[in-house]
């Protein structure tokens, strides 16, 4: 049943809290934008759209490449327009299963009771999903889990909040064996226009116009034993994700820090060395942050590049020779050779097809 109000408190006991990171520093791997290039169809017309947002099929083979997620929301809100699916975030939440999470996955399915299931999704939620945070607390006889984002487009914020809430839902669906029809879940914007359909995929009530994003569940839940357990699993999954989030705090030099300087010098950016420099590292030291991120430096200058060219060719009438002089490339034809290999079309091919669409 959908209803438009949401009254709870703020947290009395937080749990567990994994903060969103800001807008600008968002990246996704290369093998979550394949997920969810596969789970919109990944035909050939999805595969062009992708292609045109700048994440070509070579990149969403490389499962350790970094991706910028606003590419990625750009290429699932344009297949949305193109293939008509106005509620492109339930689809999308209703098909990417528990199982398709990696380790994170591993361990949900594996976790002896569903409370040890969301402690471990809120405790190890960054090592997959990088650009919302999580909180878990307790309100009396409920549990509570805040969904936080800083999406300035409300079009990308429904989008994600609806295919996260309803990724997490399936999941605990998935462990617990029963619906979870107790639940009561609020979004934090005004309903869609579709928002009659939210009831074919919610199990509990769905509410609108919130100040925040919750799933909130009834407590004795998490005493429920999930139908999957499995502890020599569940500890070999925790171990790995342990390792993961080590490396996510001791790496305080990220990749998300090394773009934000590269925006900074589109036309001359600084080498290796240059850029360590910056951060008072070696270039030793600065490769190993990297590659502990899946990222190299060399990916993260042309991803600038890539981001730059792309949005000059949509929206300006300069020609190909002054955005790769801007850009910094000597001459023509090193541009024209790196544009095709990040998108798979030429740049000539890629203005006149995003005009034309």
């Amino acid at each position: 049943m959908t209803e438009q109000h949401s009254p709870i408190r703020t947290p009395d006991k937080q749990a567990v809290a994994a903060q969103p990171p800001t807008p600008d520093s968002r990246l996704v791997n290369a093998s979550y934008a394949n997920m969810v290039f596969h789970t919109l169809g990944g035909g050939p017309e999805v595969r062009s759209i992708f292609e045109r947002c700048g994440i070509p099929q070579s990149l969403l083979e490389d499962s350790t490449a970094p991706v910028p997620f606003a590419d990625l929301a750009q290429a699932v809100f344009a297949v949305m327009e193109a293939l008509d699916l106005p509620a492109a975030g339930l689809s999308l939440g209703s098909k990417l299963h528990v199982s398709k999470h990696g380790t994170i996955g591993m361990a949900i399915i594996s976790a002896d009771t569903v409370g040890q299931a969301i402690k471990d999704i809120a405790r190890y939620y960054q090592t997959t999903i990088t650009f919302c945070g999580m909180v878990m607390f307790y309100e009396g006889d409920r549990l509570v889990l805040e969904l936080k984002e800083e999406f300035s487009s409300p079009e990308i914020k429904v989008i994600v909040v609806e295919a996260l809430m309803l990724t997490l839902q399936n999941a605990l669906e998935f462990v617990s064996g029963q619906p979870l029809a107790d639940s009561r879940i609020v979004f934090g914007y005004p309903p869609p226009p579709y928002a009659d359909q939210y009831d074919l995929y919610f199990s509990g009530k769905t509410e609108f116009d919130g100040d925040r994003h919750l799933m909130i569940l009834p407590a004795s839940l998490q005493q429920v034993r999930c139908v999957s357990a499995d502890a020599r699993i569940h500890r070999m999954a925790e171990e790995q994700l342990q390792h993961q989030m080590h490396e996510l705090r001791a790496n305080k030099i990220t990749a998300q820090h090394i773009l934000a300087e590269l925006r900074k010098h589109p036309a001359a950016m600084p080498t290796l060395k240059e850029m360590a420099k910056t951060f008072s590292l070696s270039s030793r030291t600065l490769i190993r942050h990297l590659q502990a991120e899946g990222a190299t430096y060399r990916d993260l200058r042309e991803s600038i590049h890539k981001q730059m060219a792309m949005n000059s060719l949509r929206n300006s009438d300069h020609s190909i020779d002054a955005i790769a002089m801007a850009l910094g490339y000597q001459d023509t034809t090193s541009f024209r050779r790196a544009f095709k290999r990040w998108c798979g079309c030429s740049a000539s091919e890629y203005r006149e097809r995003s005009r034309r669409d």
